[in-house]
């Protein structure tokens, strides 16, 4: 398995402290050494004639030996203005890690995202829910859902910000599952509303940063799934609306979203690609091709995570042997690579919520 590296979230550095003492406690009336630097506050300041005078003050941080910085060495992130950034243990400003939707505080996002909704789920076809972390590439077991669905089994997933998992059974029918724990709940959502019977969701922005969120889903008749089209629901009243038709595909459509309000969808086959959607009117705005798959697809899902796709597919050969793997694709670079070589199960379903990362340095 290829790991990632981490987020530079991880990265942190010491400002050098000098002898003249902790910068809360600095004054301009104290003895210092001719030349020596240090901080009073977000001042820089310097020893002149035996005391501390006023060099300039900081637009970033004051590192005291070191003057004036982009951002705080000693604090991994910090905030300007909505954005989380990165900072350098030299104190250099880095990338922009997350646009926060309900402002930043303490190098943080403070919003009305649930603990764990920044993480990827999955959920097998047999039943089996799943936290998918891209920063280290593991899949980690939560739990086995019971929903009550009879003999229907899990189609596909989204996930709100409130760490709901929105799972969609063969049978039509939505189910709302904790993903915490694994426990379901049933829905009204009334299946085949438009003639979408079977469909691949995803949770997208309804603006870049901003909270509010729209479930789109991308399906239609079960037996010609991949002559699809776009529609949203409405998560309190579950009507369904049809937004317009997709090109057709050989397999159908799944879905992912992410907090600049940007849609996404995976198609596999022999001419696998992923596909940026206008989500006003299905139409699209930009298509990637990826390697083909060498056997048919069994099982697929798809979700965003920090400018990176990641793809969950199962193959089938006629033999019926099967190939499950996690890939992961980088628009940047048209790269796709394997993240998971073996993943022991058939994925069917994935989701993640508008609370995770947009962009990422891993």
């Amino acid at each position: 398995m290829r790991r990632l590296a981490l987020l530079a979230l991880t990265l942190a550095g010491c400002g050098e402290e000098t002898a003249d003492g902790p910068t809360a406690l600095l004054d301009a009336s104290v003895a210092c050494t001719e030349g020596a630097s240090s901080c009073r506050g977000a001042v820089h300041v310097s020893c002149r004639g035996g005391r501390f005078v006023d060099v300039e003050t900081c637009a970033g941080a004051c590192v005291p030996g070191g003057g004036c910085t982009q951002c705080p060495p000693d604090q991994p992130t910090f905030c300007d203005g909505a954005d989380v950034v990165a900072c350098g243990g030299d104190g250099a400003r880095g990338d922009v890690l997350e646009t926060c939707a309900a402002g930043c505080a303490a190098g943080r996002c403070v919003d009305d995202c649930a603990p764990g909704s920044e993480l990827i789920y999955a959920v097998d076809v047999d039943r089996n829910l799943l936290a998918f972390d891209p920063r280290d590439e593991a899949l980690r077991p939560i739990g086995r859902i019971d929903c009550p669905a009879g003999r229907a089994t899990p189609f596909s997933m989204a996930v709100d910000r409130g760490g709901r998992a929105w799972v969609l059974y063969s049978s039509g029918h939505i189910y709302r599952v904790d993903t915490a724990d694994a426990s379901c709940a049933p829905t009204d959502f009334a299946p085949g509303q438009h003639g979408f019977e079977l469909f691949g969701m995803a949770f997208v922005a309804d603006a870049p940063g901003r909270p509010e969120e729209t479930l789109y889903i991308a399906g239609g008749a079960a037996e010609h799934i991949g002559a699809a089209r776009l529609g949203r629901v409405d998560t309190a009243s579950l009507r369904v609306t049809d937004i317009g038709a997709m090109r057709e595909e050989a397999y159908g459509a799944e879905l992912t979203g992410n907090g600049n309000g940007e849609l996404f969808a995976y198609v596999p086959g022999r001419e696998s690609s992923v596909v940026r959607l206008d989500k006003r009117d299905a139409r699209e705005a930009r298509r990637w091709s990826l390697p083909p798959l060498s056997a048919q697809p069994a099982g697929w899902a798809f979700a965003h995570w920090g400018g990176r796709y990641f793809i969950f597919i199962s193959t089938q050969t006629a033999r019926g042997l099967a190939d499950s793997r996690v890939l992961r694709f980088d628009p940047e670079s048209g790269e796709t690579v394997v993240a998971i070589e073996d993943v022991g199960r058939r994925i069917v379903g994935a989701g993640v919520s508008t609370c995770a990362p947009v962009v990422s340095n891993f």
